[in-house]
C-alpha cells in the first residue's frame, strides 16, 4: 500500500496503448480517489480520459459530448464501485480492452452484487490492484482468481480441497507456485530505501465509572438500569450484545439515553453554578479513550504533528468531531456520507504546506481506501476492527512513499474488556497473509 500501484496501471495503460492497442480502458475506483486517478492520467499520460459519476443529467451529459463525441472516442474511463453497482446500460454496451480495479479485495466474496455486476461486462484483460488480497480466508482469494481465469479456476470445492486448510509447507508452495504468475508484489523496503518503519504502540485504557455500570449493565441484560436516561420507546437494542459492548468501550455517548443521564450525574455532583464547558467535561470524563485522547493531542500538536483519527463508527466521528470543535482544533472529516468532491478538497486543504489543520478524522471502512495524507505522522486507530486487514490499510494512509517523516501509530483498545479479545482474535488473521504472501 502506498507503493504508486496507481501510476504503475496508467504507465501499463500508456504503453500498451503506445503499442497499437487503442482501448477503451475501463478503471474502477474508490469514490475517494477518482479525482487523484484523474489527475495522474494528466500527469503522466496524453490519454484522452473522461471521469464517469455523477447524478443522472452530468451522466447524459458525458455520454453526449465526451463519451460519443465526434471527433473521436476517449481511451479511458475512470468510474467508481456505485456506478457498475447502479446498473448502467451504457457501460455494458462498450467493448473494454482493459480494466483496472482498485481497492479490489471489495470482490472477495463471491456472492457480490458487485461481480454480478462486472460479469454482465465485455472485459477482455483485467488488472486487480489491492495491498490486502489475502485477508480471512482462502475462498477469499479464490473469488478473485475466478473472477481473473475462470477457465482456470472452475470450482471453488476443488480449489478448497487442494488449499482449504492450508496445514502442510507443501500446500503452501503449491499455492504460492499458482499465485506466482498472476502477481506482481512489491514492499516498501524494497521500493523506498529512505522511508523510515512504523512504529505501533497499543494502549490499553481503562473503562471509567460511567462506561463500567454500562457494561455490566449491557453483559446482565438490565433494561431497568439501561432505560434510565432514555426516552420513551429509546432503550438500547441488546440484539446484538457484543456491538454494544463495542460502542461502551468507544464511548457511552453511542448508546441510547446514556448522554443524558451521565451529564445529569455530573450536574449533581459539581457546585451550582454548573460551568459553562460542563457539556465537554462530561463528554471527556466519561470515556476512558477521550480522557487519553484529551491528554495526547495537546503533546501531539505542541511537537508539530499531525494526527489521523480511524473509527469504525460514524457516531463515533460524531463525538470525536464535537470534542474537536469545543477544544478549537481545526480538522479534516471523511466518511461515506462526504460527497466525491468536497472528499478531494478536504483532503489537499490538509494536506497543503502551510496548511493549519490538526486532525484528520476517518472512517475505516468507507472514504478512507486509497487516499495520499503523508502531511500526517501520527495514525491514532481510535477502535480496531474485526479485519486486521483494514487497520493496515488505515495505517498506510500516511506510511507510504513519499513520508519524510517516522510514522507513529497509536492502537487504543480497553483492557479487560470485549473488545481485547476480539483484537487478539482478529490478529491471528494475519497468519494467513504471512504464511503465503510473506514467504513468497
Amino acid at each position: 500500500m502506498g507503493l504508486g500501484k496507481t501510476i504503475q496501471s496508467i504507465a501499463f495503460l500508456q504503453e500498451v496503448h503506445g503499442a497499437g492497442v487503442r482501448g477503451p480502458f475501463l478503471v474502477i475506483a474508490p469514490l475517494s480517489t477518482i479525482t487523484n486517478w484523474e489527475r495522474e492520467f494528466g500527469t503522466w499520460t496524453g490519454l484522452n480520459t473522461i471521469v464517469y459519476h455523477g447524478s443522472l443529467a452530468s451522466r447524459q451529459m458525458i455520454q453526449q459530448y465526451e463519451m460519443y463525441c465526434k471527433d473521436g472516442k476517449f481511451d479511458a474511463l475512470i468510474t467508481t464501485f456505485e456506478m457498475i453497482l447502479s446498473d448502467c446500460p451504457e457501460l455494458r454496451e462498450i467493448e473494454w480492452r482493459c480494466v483496472v480495479i482498485d481497492e479490489a479485495h471489495r470482490l472477495k466474496n463471491r456472492h457480490c452484487k458487485l461481480l454480478d455486476s462486472l460479469k454482465h461486462m465485455d472485459l477482455e484483460h483485467k488488472v486487480l490492484l489491492t495491498g490486502t488480497p489475502l485477508q480471512n480466508t482462502v475462498e477469499e482469494l479464490f473469488s478473485l482468481l475466478h473472477f481473473l481465469e475462470p477457465a482456470q479456476f472452475p470450482s471453488e470445492a476443488e480449489f478448497l480441497k487442494d488449499f482449504g486448510d492450508l496445514k502442510t509447507e507443501e500446500q503452501v508452495q503449491k499455492l504460492q507456485a499458482l499465485l506466482k504468475p498472476m502477481m506482481l508484489r512489491r514492499l516498501k523496503e524494497d521500493v523506498e530505501k529512505n522511508l523510515a518503519p512504523k512504529q505501533e504502540t497499543i494502549i490499553e485504557v481503562e473503562l471509567t465509572n460511567a462506561q463500567k455500570r454500562l457494561y455490566r449493565a449491557i453483559l446482565e441484560r438490565n433494561f431497568a438500569y439501561l432505560a434510565r436516561g432514555a426516552g420513551h420507546g429509546n432503550v438500547p437494542n441488546l440484539l446484538n450484545t457484543m456491538m454494544e459492548l463495542r460502542k461502551c468501550c468507544n464511548h457511552p455517548y453511542l448508546i441510547n439515553g446514556a448522554e443524558e443521564q451521565i451529564v445529569a450525574e455530573l450536574r449533581e455532583s459539581l457546585p451550582t453554578p454548573a460551568p459553562p464547558d460542563l457539556a465537554l467535561q462530561a463528554l471527556v470524563r466519561s470515556a476512558g479513550k477521550l480522557v487519553l485522547l484529551d491528554k495526547l493531542l495537546p503533546r501531539l500538536r505542541a511537537g508539530g504533528h499531525k494526527v489521523l483519527v480511524f473509527s469504525q463508527m460514524v457516531r463515533c466521528l460524531d463525538i470525536l468531531e464535537d470534542y474537536l470543535i469545543q477544544k478549537r482544533y481545526p480538522y479534516e472529516r471523511i466518511d461515506g456520507r462526504v460527497r466525491g468532491n468536497l472528499r478531494q478538497a478536504a483532503i489537499d486543504r490538509f494536506s497543503r504546506p502551510d496548511s493549519d489543520r490538526f486532525v484528520f478524522l476517518l472512517c475505516t471502512r468507507a472514504g478512507g481506501l486509497g487516499i495520499n495524507l503523508t502531511a500526517a505522522d501520527t495514525c491514532i486507530i481510535f477502535d480496531s476492527d474485526w479485519n486486521p486487514q483494514n487497520d493496515l490499510q488505515a495505517q498506510a494512509r500516511c506510511h507510504r512513499i513519499g513520508q519524510s517523516k517516522a510514522v507513529k501509530v497509536y492502537r487504543l483498545i480497553t483492557r479487560n474488556s470485549y473488545e481485547r479479545e476480539m483484537f487478539d482474535k482478529a490478529s491471528l488473521k494475519l497468519g494467513l497473509d504471512k504464511a503465503v504472501l510473506q514467504s513468497m
